[in-house]
């Protein structure tokens, strides 16, 4: 489903081949112990079936990335992701009056647009998008209209 966001547990990485008890316990991973993939789920990039002792690379998201407020996140918190990035050194003209990100006017729209804008420019580091658990990172461009969002 392209464009969609799943939060998802991943209780186990490897397969524990060495792990006592009943088998079935052992294999609940997504590699085997040699790094080769359990299933074929898509997270493997081209020419990486695993083996010869090789770690398994990171799930590539074409690159780009943005941080938007997580769906149960409260307009109250929102609010106050809002002015402390906007005190924080980021540009917030954009979702004033007349901005190009002003409509619609909503607390979760503005947030949306200022935490994207932190998040980049301090380095695309995950916990830059945290906002105390307000903030997750989005593979699909959240821009609409002539509201530009950078990635």
């Amino acid at each position: 489903m392209p464009g969609r966001l799943f939060e998802t547990y991943i209780f186990a990485l490897f397969n524990e081949n060495l792990k006592p008890g009943a088998a079935d316990e052992r294999n609940f991973g997504l590699f085997r112990p040699d790094f080769s993939p359990v299933y074929d789920i898509g997270i493997m990039r081209p020419g990486q079936a695993g083996g010869g002792g090789a770690s398994p690379s990171p799930v590539s998201t074409g690159g780009k990335q943005w941080c938007v407020p997580r769906a149960e996140a409260s307009d109250a918190a929102l609010q106050e992701n809002i002015n402390w990035a906007c005190s924080n050194g980021v540009d917030c003209q954009p979702i004033e009056a007349g901005g190009a990100c002003f409509d619609p006017t909503t607390v979760r729209s503005h947030a949306a647009y200022v935490m994207n804008a932190y998040y980049q420019s301090k380095g695309h580091q995950n916990f830059n998008c945290d906002f105390s658990g307000t903030g997750v990172l989005a593979t699909s461009d959240p821009s609409y209209g002539e509201c530009k969002y950078l990635a």
